[in-house]
This record gives C-alpha cells, sequence and structure tokens, in this order.
C-alpha cells in the first residue's frame, strides 16, 4: 500500500516556513523554545510530515516577522487540501522541482508547446519559462505534432529544438510519441503526471498566470488512463516525423521578418 506523502500545498508550505526560518537566522532549536514546541513537531512541519494548522504557521510567521503578501501566501497554503491553485511563481517552481527530482517516472503531454523537460534553453528563454535538468528517471512525452511546427523564438532556435529531441529520443530512459496531424481531434491536454516509488502519484497542470496540483485519486485517474496512448505514434515512426520537419525548417533568419 502506497506510504501517506505530503500533499502539494503541505510540500510548499514546509519550504516556505522552512525558508523564512532561515532567513530569520533561526535555529530550529530557538524556535521550538520560543513557542514552548518540540523541536520535533518543528522537523515534522518543515519536512511536510505533519500537517500545520494555520494557527500554527500565524504563530511561527510571528516568530519569522514575515508579514503582508508572504504571510497570507503562506497562511493559505495551511486552509486547503484540494486541488491546489496558485499564483505564486516560486511555490510553484519549486515545488514542480522538488517533485521532478523525486519522481521515478514522469509523462508529459505538449499541446502547443514542448515539455519543459525537453526544452533548450534558448526554446525556454522564447516562452519565458527555465530549462530543466531530465537526469536518468524514465520520462514519456507526448507530444501534438503543432508544437513541433509552432515557430518558437525564429528557425534556428527551432532547428535546433527539434535536433536536440531526436538527440533526447537516443535515451534508453527517454521515450517520444507525437500525435500526428492525420490523428484528427483528441482529447490531450497539456499536463504532467509525476510517479513515485511506493507512493500516489501527482498530476501539475500549467496555465498562463497560474497552475494546478491534482492529488486526490478521483482528480488523478483520468490521466492515468489517458487515450493519447492510442492516437500517437510509436517512437520509432515519432522521430522520423520530427527528422522530416527538421528538413523543412527554414534555413535563413528571413523567416517571419526575423
Amino acid at each position: 500500500m502506497p506510504k501517506p506523502r505530503p500533499t502539494p500545498q503541505a510540500r510548499a508550505l514546509a519550504d516556505g516556513l522552512r525558508a523564512a526560518r532561515k532567513a530569520a537566522r533561526l535555529a530550529a532549536t530557538e524556535v521550538a523554545d520560543k513557542l514552548a514546541w518540540s523541536q520535533s513537531t518543528i522537523s515534522r512541519i518543515e519536512t511536510g510530515v505533519r500537517a500545520a494548522s494555520a494557527e500554527e504557521v500565524s504563530a511561527l510567521l510571528a516568530v519569522y516577522q514575515i508579514t503582508g503578501e508572504r504571510r497570507e501566501a503562506l497562511l493559505s497554503l495551511s486552509r486547503d487540501s484540494g486541488p491546489w491553485w496558485f499564483a505564486n511563481a516560486s511555490f510553484q517552481s519549486e515545488t514542480l522541482a522538488q517533485y521532478e527530482k523525486e519522481a521515478t517516472k514522469i509523462v508529459a503531454f505538449g499541446a502547443t508547446l514542448l515539455p519543459d523537460l525537453l526544452r533548450t534553453p534558448a526554446y525556454a528563454r522564447a516562452t519565458n519559462s527555465s530549462a530543466a535538468v531530465l537526469g536518468q528517471k524514465r520520462f514519456v512525452a507526448y507530444i501534438d505534432e503543432a508544437a513541433l511546427r509552432r515557430q518558437v523564438g525564429g528557425p534556428r532556435v527551432m532547428a535546433n529544438q527539434l535536433r536536440h529531441l531526436i538527440t533526447m529520443a537516443e535515451r534508453p530512459t527517454v521515450e517520444l510519441r507525437v500525435i500526428p496531424f492525420a490523428a484528427g481531434a483528441h482529447a490531450g491536454d497539456a499536463y504532467v503526471l509525476l510517479e513515485f516509488g511506493g507512493a500516489p502519484p501527482v498530476v501539475y497542470l500549467e496555465h498562463r498566470r497560474c497552475g494546478l496540483f491534482l492529488h486526490r485519486p478521483c482528480d488523478v485517474e483520468p490521466y492515468l488512463r489517458s487515450t493519447v496512448d492510442a492516437v500517437a505514434l510509436d517512437p520509432a515512426r515519432s522521430v522520423r516525423l520530427i527528422e522530416s520537419v527538421v528538413e523543412t525548417c527554414p534555413q535563413r533568419g528571413d523567416f517571419l521578418g526575423q
């Protein structure tokens, strides 16, 4: 049976409280003494093992002298355990990066843009995102053909990005599956499914100015039963399609006036 795991909110709250304590230059023992708590309570809250109530978070933030928007953002994380909408970019990136580090398998679908973990630095800059490090974990990427043909950052950036995909596909841990235009309409939406050994999976959905983490089984289940696999090309045919798109990329910087 999968062991309990901190919810996305609990993880973000734990990271935020730990960062606030360090910024205040306080040791966990000092905080425990100030609040008459045990040191283990501080440790369990800062690792997300123990859920902190709004009253406890408020007490901690008073000790750390955290006020204003930062205080409200951290307090909000202690009030809800359902699907987590957030607009704080630091919470988003830190929580997602930690999940990506711990995951044993990642499944991503890119509808209009390529998945973050496959982006070159130049492509990432053109999309106002950050290039990420994939590592050696198993990674399955479903990519709509539209994302391959959409000119992001200009022809040179796009051609190099597509060549990067081909190189990544040579890794034994990476599987690229392209959904061709010929497949017609499909039910795929952009998402990242993170699976963990011995713990329940988590789904991350990114939007223009906010994001959403799903961790309840009823919310995650549809992504585990995704139907895009049925319409996607196999890895070998996917690479051949990417190679054909590379051959059609403009070779001069005059595409759309560049």
